[in-house]
């Protein structure tokens, strides 16, 4: 089995996040918005969670994925950062993704753990210097 699990790419097995940890009060946060994007996405989710949101990386990171979070109860992401409210161009999006797939790269080492939402079992990086990377990294794309 050992051979076919890793021909077959068999999933790791992560800890159950502690409900009492920072990380999982941030999730409880965001559970109902949680739930609705979990719902309707069909790849990879990986959650990390923030002081005032919850960062989705979403696809296989650091290659092809997509990012996204809550402002304000709404579902910001890659796509709604090009329209006329944000109006980033796609280049810009792209050096934006490029950096986030960086520091997802950086961040292999941090804690993971799984959680259930929606009836899917979910990657949480429990990182204060990620949440923080990627904040900075998409501020710093909306203000260049």
């Amino acid at each position: 089995m050992g051979i076919l699990g890793g021909l077959f790419g068999k999933k790791e097995e992560l800890t159950e996040l502690d409900a009492s940890s920072p990380a999982a009060g941030r999730i409880q946060k965001f559970r109902g918005e949680l739930e609705q994007f979990v719902q309707k996405m069909h790849d990879r989710i990986q959650l990390v969670p923030a002081e005032e949101t919850v960062y989705i990386y979403v696809g296989k990171p650091p290659g092809m994925f997509g990012m996204a979070w809550f402002e304000n109860g709404a579902e910001v992401n890659f796509k709604t950062l090009m329209t006329k409210d944000k109006g980033l161009s796609q280049r810009r999006v792209q050096h934006i993704s490029l950096k986030l797939g960086e520091a997802f790269e950086h961040s292999k080492e941090s804690p993971r753990y799984s959680v259930d939402i929606s009836g899917k079992k979910l990657t949480v990086i429990s990182s204060d210097r990620l949440a923080s990377e990627i904040k900075r990294i998409i501020q710093e794309g909306l203000t260049a």
